[in-house]
């Protein structure tokens, strides 16, 4: 009883990650603001990425603990220079997005509006793809929440961290999904004129964070 109970625990725990996370939403509203079924595609790219990181910091935990805080630190900091590159590429992309829309109308006789976006400079998904797995990738090890968590689940019995790992990264990875489909169906229906204001204030938060974070880990590995 007390394993299913710590199990589920770590699932919620994993949903509360990402919805309590500013950098991660952060870093994937840009990706977000698309048709929701790409808008899918991506949040699986980028929780791949993260799921990733994580197993491979739990592995570290296991392996070498004593080092996993630094090297989580560190990732930290790749994490801030990523949301300076997600914040420039996000504020470009809102200048160069191509919007409209259209009226369609259903067998039922019901007719609304899709609104429709698109970059003037279109670019191969699949190397879209990659970039968000990689900068989920940096995520997943990145954070202290994450160095603490492998570190605990380090001291568990392989089975039993295995089963809370699949549990918490599970969580983490349908939260990614709906957050991303609540941004893409959002924009889809709320007009033209809030697209483009999204993405540059994603933008500029998205780089301000990653100032704040280069600063605060720059501290932390070179100054103390």
């Amino acid at each position: 009883m007390q394993q299913v109970l710590l199990v589920v625990s770590v699932f919620w725990f994993g949903i509360v990650h990402v919805f309590t996370g500013a950098d991660h939403l952060v870093a994937m509203v840009p990706s977000s603001i698309t048709r929701t079924k790409t808008a899918i595609r991506n949040s699986l790219s980028w929780g791949i990425g993260h799921s990733s990181g994580l197993i491979l910091l739990t592995l570290l935990a296991f392996l070498i603990k004593d080092r996993a805080k630094v090297f989580s630190d560190f990732s930290e900091l790749l994490v801030g220079i990523s949301l300076l590159i997600v914040g420039v590429f996000a504020i470009k992309k809102a200048l160069n997005l191509s919007i409209h829309s259209h009226s369609h109308k259903h067998k039922n006789g019901i007719a609304h509006e899709h609104l429709h976006f698109h970059s003037k400079k279109l670019k191969k998904h699949n190397k879209h793809s990659h970039a968000l797995t990689f900068l989920g990738l940096f995520h997943g090890i990145a954070g202290g929440s994450h160095s603490m968590a492998a570190i605990g689940l380090s001291t568990l019995p392989k089975t039993t961290a295995i089963i809370c790992l699949g549990s918490y990264l599970s969580g983490s990875l349908i939260s990614m999904i709906l957050f991303s489909s609540f941004i893409s169906s959002s924009i889809l229906v709320s007009g033209q004129k809030y697209v483009r204001r999204l993405m540059i204030l994603t933008g500029g938060l998205s780089f301000l964070i990653g100032m704040a974070l280069i600063q605060q880990q720059s501290t932390v590995l070179f100054f103390s």
